[in-house]
């Protein structure tokens, strides 16, 4: 019995990853994060009118389609180690009272998620989180996510050290990064990061999204 023949693996070349993955040649072609400036374009072509590229790049500034697919915008706040003064808890209040239908959602990895948010309102839900500190760049898209943190940091007993400003600053730290240099089109896949002062992690501690 004769064995059966051997196929040939391509060589992993740049080429063969633009050629089999789609998300990789939307990146190629254009950075990602550019797409905030084109808000206006895409709201004068109107929502169904969009391309399903650019709807793709949204996703770096951390939108998505709401389910079903009615028009609306979910928007994912990035909240390093799930900690909010009360003066962002509130800017974040009035932005879905004023833009989405007054409620929110937290998400597995200590973000905040509005609803119901339209694209031509998406400037102005930009403008008046950027006045409160709020960032969702890297919210989605292949990016450094949302930075969690442990949530007993500074009560635990056992931990070895609250490493909650430690996080705050790696978080501002990608941010400015990511909008300083947002042409990193060969990043790989998305980077998930938690920092933690205890030597295992809480139960249930957030590890997606």
């Amino acid at each position: 019995m004769t064995a059966a023949p051997t196929r040939q693996k391509e060589p992993a070349t740049w080429e063969l990853v633009l050629k089999r993955n789609p998300v990789e040649r939307l990146k190629q072609a254009k950075a990602p994060l550019g797409i905030r400036d084109e808000l206006p374009a895409l709201i004068a072509m109107g929502y169904e009118s969009v391309p399903e590229e650019d709807l793709v790049r949204l996703q770096w500034w951390g939108l998505y389609h709401d389910k079903p697919k009615v028009g609306t915008f979910m928007l994912r706040l990035k909240i390093p180690s799930g900690i909010l003064p009360p003066a962002k808890l509130r800017a974040i209040g009035e932005v879905s009272k004023r833009y989405g239908r007054g409620d929110a959602e937290l998400s597995t990895r200590q973000c905040i998620q509005l609803h119901w948010l339209r694209l031509e309102e998406l400037p102005n839900v930009f403008a008046d989180l950027d006045a409160a500190g709020i960032t969702t760049a890297g919210g989605c898209g292949d990016t450094v996510r949302n930075i969690t943190g442990c949530p007993v940091a500074g009560l635990d007993a056992h931990e070895l050290f609250d490493c909650t400003g430690l996080v705050e600053q790696v978080a501002v730290q990608c941010a400015r990064d990511q909008l300083r240099l947002p042409d990193r089109r060969r990043q790989g896949r998305t980077r998930r990061l938690r920092g933690q002062g205890r030597g295992r992690p809480v139960v249930g501690a957030a590890d997606r999204a």
